[in-house]
């Protein structure tokens, strides 16, 4: 790979380019400058365990591939005027994770090989430094530079900071012998390739990163997976793999790829958290192409299982589904435009073409979440927070079927209903009376509305499309009774006519729809009833219902609410679950998003289990939290140090809270953890960040929990 951006300089985004090449970043970068300096401006080290072991698996692929190089990304560097001194403006990271690994490959080689002097006078230290005892070439900011140092000089006899996590890591990987040490050092000398974007010393510092930053068109999540996918493979098989990549992407759309591959990776419920917009290749590599024995072809052709699946779920109306009923409540589902629902549904789609669920249960697993879904519209409850309960609802189902003996749909029935959170539960009958009540239907967004008529008007088995009509604009909201009441109306009223008018104008008794509202303004309903186009002439059922009364006041009104609140009952059903889960079991494992969602508030641990499924005895929430902590430390020292250079309160730098009591120590770190709060439920929610903070979540926490009784 050979890059040049028209030397000598160029301006080029608004800087100066001085250079602009692909270079080795051991061999041509920092062997090239004898200081590298990280300004005070910029972040400090925050590698976790994941990113080195991406890192890591990369490098030996590149070496199993017999790759020539592997592109490590781009440095940013700016000229000093002293030629051997440089500033780092995008890229700290990098050089300071490879001069950490270098530091690893010195001390394993050891003082006595012949390669030790070497590679720690070409690309560590520069004996030619005075100003610093340690010589070394890379200056970190103000807080990392003295803990980079000590791992220099120190190696595993340093203070536990990230840089010793780090350093110690490298370590490790040198002790496995999968390469020799003399391969890793050859992969870091002369394939590991950066694009080395060097820019004038008189430009601004902050306008060059961000000019830099802000021009061209960025690779999607779906095109990194792409090329993730067929980078590593040649000939033959890299046309196969690129043909069913091909197929995939007429499948679902080149344009819904990266929508597609979010909802697929939440499918695979590897956490209980939906997949985030810009995670969605990150999360792949993780879930997908790091796991063992990982095969490209064999991974296409399941995606391409879940693509087909996904063009059904999400584009019912113009993929051929062969069951109508599920075709119609597909449609039915998607003028909700309910997106978190998609990787549930690939969820129980795959169980029914799997032969795990028969055709009926799809159909009525279908009717559930139409029926959940429509009363939430109908009452007007925010959707927060359903993104996570879907994320990790087949799996809630699943432990309820088992727990109570049902089958799916009664279990699925049975965590709405009763398991959930209250302001997630399936709304009941009187909260849709009341919703008729009380709430302004005619202000909220027009496509609930539109689907709210048209389910009502298809409540008696009618298939009158009204959503799309009303979506094509043929047709529009209409209040019976007119936002402004002439002499005519306030007498239809009666006296009280102004209270009616006030408390009934946008109450969905009074709204409809009608391609003729122009027309129609604020005529009298009789003429509104009769006209050529009239309430009597529509083609819409609701309308014709409207036209059976000789006049429209408070009693008529009445009327048309109690038929509208039958009508929702009849068309969204609240599911009747018989099944009552045993009370009589003073002790119960769940996972701890589960126990969240319950609210653990009167509950108390007995025992855990995490990632490895060893149970652990405790005797509080403190305690599980406090042996979790542990836990994480142990596994992987690196997320707390990322955590305490955040903004993440719960973990900081020993010396920010020496005085602080609620703060402990981990190890001998210089980090401390937050052990402050008495609450369950503020328990548990330290653990959940906790967990975040080390690429984990609630749902791989089992805990035994029994009942407290207070009296």
């Amino acid at each position: 790979m050979s890059i040049n951006l028209n030397l000598p300089a160029k301006y080029y985004f608004g800087v100066t380019i001085v250079k602009g090449n692909a270079e080795l970043i051991v061999s041509q970068v920092i062997a090239n400058n004898r200081t590298i300096n990280i300004p005070v401006y910029q972040r400090r080290y925050s590698w976790r365990r994941e990113q080195l072991e991406r890192f890591v698996a990369d490098l030996k692929t590149a070496y199993a591939n017999q790759r020539e190089q592997y592109f490590f990304g781009s440095l940013i560097l700016n000229a000093t005027g002293d030629t051997s001194t440089v500033d780092v403006i995008d890229g700290q990271q990098r050089l300071t994770t490879v001069s950490l690994f270098l530091i690893a490959i010195r001390d394993f080689l050891g003082s006595s090989d012949v390669d030790y002097q070497r590679v720690n006078e070409m690309f560590l230290i520069d004996r030619f430094d005075r100003d610093s005892v340690a010589k070394n070439r890379l200056h970190s900011v103000p807080g990392d530079e003295e803990q980079y140092v000590d791992v220099l000089v120190n190696g595993m006899s340093a203070a536990d900071t990230i840089f010793k996590s780090t350093y110690a890591y490298f370590g490790n990987i040198l002790q496995q012998g999968d390469l020799t040490v003399r391969e890793w050092l050859s992969l870091l000398e002369q394939r590991l390739q950066v694009m080395n974007i060097v820019v004038d010393q008189y430009d601004d510092a902050q306008l060059i990163f961000e000019s830099l930053n802000s021009t061209g068109m960025n690779l999607t999540e779906s095109d990194k997976i792409r090329n993730f996918l067929l980078m590593g493979l040649k000939g033959d098989q890299q046309a196969a793999a690129f043909q069913l990549w091909q197929q995939n992407e007429r499948l679902v759309g080149s344009e819904e790829l990266s929508r597609f591959y979010r909802q697929y990776l939440t499918s695979l419920a590897r956490s209980s958290k939906p997949v985030k917009e810009n995670e969605i290749y990150s999360d792949y590599r993780r879930y997908v192409g790091l796991t063992k024995d990982f095969d490209q072809i064999a991974q296409l052709k399941k995606e391409q299982a879940a693509a087909k699946l996904f063009a059904e779920i999400t584009a019912p109306v113009t993929v051929a589904i062969k069951d109508q009923r599920v075709k119609s409540l597909l449609i039915r589902l998607g003028h909700l435009n309910n997106d978190i629902l998609v990787p549930y549904l690939l969820q129980v789609f795959a169980k029914t073409r799997d032969g795990v669920l028969s055709a009926d249960q799809l159909v009525e697993v279908l009717r559930v979440l139409l029926a959940y879904l429509a009363r939430r519209l109908f009452i007007g409850v925010p959707t927060t927070g359903l993104n996570l309960l879907f994320a990790a609802l087949d799996r809630q189902v699943e432990h309820y079927v088992d727990q109570a003996k049902v089958d799916y749909v009664e279990g699925l029935k049975l965590v709405l209903t009763q398991i959930v959170k209250e302001n997630k539960r399936f709304p009941t009958d009187q909260s849709l009376k009341d919703a008729l009540v009380e709430k302004d239907y005619y202000h909220m967004s027009s496509m609930s509305l539109w689907f709210i008529l048209d389910e009502l008007n298809n409540a008696s088995g009618e298939e009158q499309d009204l959503f799309d009509a009303a979506q094509s604009g043929k047709y529009s909201i209409e209040h019976i009774m007119p936002r402004v009441v002439n002499s005519s109306w306030q007498k239809a009223l009666g006296t009280d006519w102004r209270l009616v008018h006030n408390v009934w104008l946008n109450r969905l008794a009074n709204l409809t729809l009608t391609g003729f509202n122009g027309q129609m303004s604020n005529r009298p309903y009789i003429e509104k009833r009769d006209m050529a186009d009239g309430y009597r002439k529509s083609g819409i059922k609701l309308n014709q219902w409207v036209a059976q009364f000789d006049k429209w006041d408070e009693a008529t009104l009445q009327e048309r609410q109690a038929d509208l609140l039958t009508r929702a009952l009849t068309v969204w059903p609240r599911p009747n679950v018989s099944t009552q889960l045993a009370t009589d079991d003073p002790n119960s494992w769940d996972t701890l998003d589960m126990i969240l969602e319950a609210n653990p508030t009167g509950t108390k641990p007995v025992a855990f289990s995490f990632v490895d499924d060893q149970v652990v005895q405790i005797k509080s929430w403190t305690d599980l939290y406090n042996q979790l902590i542990d836990l994480l430390w142990d596994a992987d020292p690196s997320n707390f140090f990322a955590m305490a250079n955040s903004d993440e309160s719960l973990v900081k730098h020993v010396n920010e809270v020496e005085a602080d009591q609620r703060y402990r120590q981990l190890g001998d770190s210089d980090v401390a953890v937050y052990a402050g709060g008495d609450s369950a439920w503020s328990r548990v929610q330290h653990i959940k960040r906790l967990l975040a903070g080390s690429d984990h979540d609630l749902s791989e926490v089992n805990v035994k929990t029994r009942k407290v009784n207070h009296s």
